[in-house]
């Protein structure tokens, strides 16, 4: 049922809505791959799923802002009132915008974490060795 209404999501909402849909999809089956290459204490994979935590959050929060904010401009011009089942297909958008940004934020915590306990239990290894 989700990815049915993340495909109706997808499919009605305007290019840079659908641009940024990508993203954010693309983002949460990466970060487990960046956790992979950051199992070091420094590089660009860490950094980039460090970053990942407050960018992912970030740009749906922004993005299902701005969405809203167009959608009420829009709806004050018409000259009709707008039912709830004409509402529906934005506000399915706003929030799924946001919970994806909150999903990515959610799963680059998840990965970091499991980045530090791998680099936590190689030190641990190479200390009892020595």
């Amino acid at each position: 049922m989700f990815g049915q209404a993340l495909g109706s999501v997808f499919t009605d909402a305007a290019t840079p809505q659908k641009i940024v849909l990508a993203i954010l999809t693309a983002a949460i089956f990466l970060a487990p791959f960046l956790a992979l290459l950051a199992r070091s204490n420094s590089g660009p994979w860490r950094r980039l799923l460090s970053d990942l935590r407050i960018a992912g959050p970030a740009l749906g929060l922004l993005v299902g802002a701005m969405n809203s904010f167009h959608m009420a401009q829009t709806i004050r011009k018409l000259p009709f009132d707008v039912t709830a089942k004409q509402l529906a297909p934005g506000v399915l958008e706003v929030s799924t915008l946001i919970a994806m940004g909150g999903l990515v934020g959610l799963v680059a915590i998840g990965a970091l974490a499991a980045a530090d306990a791998t680099v936590r239990r190689q030190q641990t290894s190479c200390r009892q060795a020595s």
